[in-house]
């Protein structure tokens, strides 16, 4: 019974991947076809060869403008991303040190507190600081 439900799925898997990879060949064959066809109309246009040559020659330096600039504003984005990033971490590791600080001297406090307390209530019983200590040792 478990192999058999294994073996559906395995089967409407390979037949997911299957239809994955058909519809990348058509996306492929589509953006290569459209591309042909582009370059074909350019090629084969009206024009003289001189001016489609300088029409590719110009739109190539465009997109290269457009890009440069485009890279240098997505450049300028993630450098102050990262910069607001530090900012964050250094901010955190500040407020977790303070915070740290705070309650480490609060513990030490309240430890200095618990045992001036246990001295006072030994000195107050006229036992010595160890005399607890010592019991629970020869009991062991």
């Amino acid at each position: 019974m478990m192999f058999s439900n294994w073996f559906k799925n395995h089967k409407k898997e390979m037949q997911r991947k299957s239809k994955i990879r058909t519809a990348k060949k058509v996306v492929f064959g589509a953006a290569a076809g459209s591309l042909s066809g582009i370059i074909g109309g350019l090629l084969f246009s009206p024009k003289a060869g001189k001016e489609t040559r300088k029409d590719i020659a110009d739109s190539s330096k465009e997109l290269k403008n457009n890009i440069k600039e485009k890279s240098i504003v997505l450049k300028e984005n993630i450098d102050n991303k990262v910069t607001d990033a530090k900012d964050s971490l250094i901010d955190a590791k500040a407020k977790i040190s303070e915070y740290l600080n705070e309650k480490k001297a609060s513990t030490e406090s309240k430890d200095s507190n618990i045992i001036t307390e246990t001295k006072d209530t030994a000195i107050a019983e006229n036992l010595s600081p160890n005399d607890g200590q010592d019991n629970v040792t020869d009991k062991k």
